[in-house]
Order: C-alpha cells, then sequence, then structure tokens
C-alpha cells in the first residue's frame, strides 16, 4: 500500500485530498446515517431487501451513476483552477499510462462507495441474483472507464482558464437565494442525500406516531433529530459567508434586515422538510401541532446556526452535542415547545446583535 501511494501521491494529493475534504459534510452524514442510526443487522437486512426487490435494486446503479458524475464534473472544474493546468499535459502520456494514473485517483475516491456495494454483493451471491449482481458491477466498470475516457478526450484539447456559468434567472439575484445557488453548483450531493436523509426520517417517525405507541413527544424528538441532520449545510452556510461573503463584516446592517435575510435564507433551503411537516401533520394531527411542529424545527435551526456561526472550527462538536441533550430532556419531561423555541430564538439573536456580524 505504501509502494502504491508513493508512486501516484501527487495524483492522490492533488485530486483525492480536495474531493474528500469537499464532500467531507455528505461523509459524516453518510457515517452518521449508516453508522449510528443504522446497526450491522439492518445493513444485512438492506442488502437482502436489495437483491429481492428488482426495483428497489435499481437504486444501486443509480446512485452510482450519479456520484460517478459529480466526481467526474468535480476534477473537470479542478483542472480548470491555475494551480492545476499543469495536469494538461498527461494528456501527452500514452493513453495505457494515462489510464493507471487516473485510475489510481478515481479508485480512490470511489473507494468507500465501491467497498459497501461489494459488502452488499455478497447478500446478491446469497440469493442468487446473478443478473442483478452482472447488471450492479457492469455499470460501475462502465462508468469509470467513461469517466476516464471523458477525461482523456477533455484534456487533450484547450483548455479555458476560467469559466463563468451565469445563473439561469435575469436581473439582481436576492441574496438570501445566494446559499442555494452555491449549494446547487458546489455540493448538490451533500444537498440531495440531506434531504432524501432528512424526509425518511421524518417520515418513518409519522408511521411510527400513527401506530398510537407513542404522544406527541416522539414527534418533536424526530424534529429534533431532523434538525441537527442540517448541521452540514449549516456548515456550508458559515463556510460561505465566512470566506467567501467575509467582506460583508465590514459593512454595519441592522438586526433586523440580518435576521430576515437569514430566516429567508434557512426557509428556503429547509423548504422540503417544512412542506412535508404540513402536509404529513395535517393528515394526523389538529391544528395546533401542525403549526408548532414547524416553528420548533425553524427554531432548532436558527439555534444551531447560531452556534455553528459562534463556534466555527472551535468546540461546536461539543457544544452541538451538549445543547441536543438539553432539548432532548425538555422534550422528554413534556415542556411545551414554544419554551424550547422561544430559548432557541434568543440565542439565535443574540449571535446576530453586533451590526459587524454576518
Amino acid at each position: 500500500m505504501g509502494v502504491y501511494f508513493r508512486k501516484y501521491r501527487i495524483g492522490l494529493l492533488a485530486f483525492a485530498v480536495p474531493f474528500y475534504r469537499s464532500m467531507l459534510g455528505f461523509w459524516v452524514l453518510a457515517l452518521v446515517f449508516g453508522g449510528v442510526f443504522m446497526e450491522f443487522k439492518q445493513h444485512v437486512l438492506l442488502g437482502r431487501f436489495l437483491f429481492t426487490h428488482p426495483l428497489a435494486f435499481t437504486l444501486l446503479p443509480i446512485g452510482f451513476l450519479a456520484y460517478s458524475g459529480f466526481h467526474l464534473r468535480f476534477q473537470l472544474n479542478t483542472l480548470l483552477h491555475r494551480n492545476y493546468l499543469v495536469f494538461h499535459q498527461t494528456a501527452l502520456l500514452p493513453f495505457r499510462e494515462f489510464t493507471k494514473n487516473w485510475l489510481a485517483i478515481f479508485t480512490a475516491n470511489h473507494l468507500i462507495i465501491v467497498g459497501y456495494f461489494a459488502f452488499l454483493s455478497v447478500f446478491g451471491t446469497e440469493k442468487r441474483a446473478w443478473i442483478s449482481l452482472i447488471v450492479l458491477w457492469t455499470t460501475i466498470g462502465l462508468a469509470l472507464a467513461w469517466s476516464i475516457w471523458r477525461l482523456y478526450s477533455h484534456l487533450s484539447k484547450p483548455l479555458k482558464e476560467s469559466v463563468f456559468t451565469s445563473l439561469p434567472w435575469r436581473g439582481p439575484v436576492p441574496r438570501f437565494t445566494w446559499l442555494l445557488w452555491e449549494l446547487r453548483q458546489n455540493r448538490p450531493i451533500l444537498l440531495l442525500l440531506t434531504k432524501g436523509a432528512s424526509l425518511l426520517l421524518l417520515n418513518g417517525f409519522f408511521l411510527s406516531f400513527r401506530s398510537g405507541a407513542y404522544d406527541h413527544r416522539w414527534l418533536e424528538f424526530g424534529i429534533l433529530c431532523i434538525a441537527y441532520f442540517q448541521i452540514p449545510l449549516l456548515l456550508e452556510k458559515a463556510d460561505f459567508e465566512f470566506n467567501r461573503m467575509s467582506w460583508f463584516r465590514s459593512l454595519p446592517t441592522p438586526l433586523s434586515k440580518k435576521a430576515l435575510n437569514h430566516l429567508a435564507t434557512l426557509i428556503l433551503v429547509l423548504l422540503p422538510e417544512l412542506l412535508f411537516l404540513l402536509w404529513r401533520g395535517g393528515k394526523i394531527l389538529a391544528w395546533e401541532p401542525v403549526i408548532a411542529l414547524p416553528l420548533l424545527f425553524l427554531s432548532l435551526i436558527m439555534a444551531l446556526q447560531a452556534l455553528v456561526y459562534q463556534y466555527f472550527g472551535n468546540s461546536f462538536v461539543q457544544i452541538a452535542l451538549g445543547i441536543f441533550f438539553l432539548f432532548f430532556l425538555l422534550i422528554l419531561f413534556g415542556i411545551p415547545w414554544f419554551l424550547p423555541a422561544l430559548a432557541a430564538t434568543i440565542l439565535f439573536t443574540l449571535q446576530l446583535r453586533s451590526p459587524f456580524r454576518l
């Protein structure tokens, strides 16, 4: 392994490390969802289910194609940077040598997902789903081969040093939409995975609530869990505003204007969860919980944003865990929902009190 790394060290450091750094939120979310909320037994049941139901199985090749496509686009955009123009010369290598160098990079960046698919394939062998296994691994092989060929054909042509992608919008772009455009262009996988996992988990909480075994506190606990699922997006929001919008710090802004801007941004990003709460809650709950759950969810997100902004890059994890258990105890002892929501709103307001804070 050490010899392999030394041989392809430059390529791995230039293309694998930045890719994993940019996808850090995605992998943290995947680790929390697949390692904390799912036990090993549930992964076994998932593998057997996927290879028993053909329609569900199609999610595997389609998911790998989406991941591979995003990875290819990331690498093509990376090669446009000034510091990476030297790699344009790799197209002068014989195609076999070019393939060996880039295959090492592609293997490193696909290692986790391919390894998990290999684990799931054990249950495909157990179920004798040979056709499904052939389809899955043929898709993986063809996706990697096409990506390398596409990269080779791209590097064989003159590259532009910079590319400007105009937004599909005429006129000034409202500031509260900037984060959504940023996530759409640079973190689409993270955005889609966060929304998909949140909606899936929310649906599970509502289904278990309908069984009659839980009271309203179960849904409030679900809202707390879903709020913490949004932390990767809040970290991206903080990084976007602290680094790429840092010049706003020199523009003193009134508290009301900043609060409205942050609130509009959060509502826009959290719109799928808010609509889902109104839709599912409206079917099985009275009008008061239908209003309370979205407000509680939004206030918890506001509190988490305040913590991210206040302790960005420092002791955020420890403080966030402490806040989680504090709100969990408030829910467990049946404290009315508006008291935690009010406390979260106050925390959010205190973080914005300075005119020179974002």
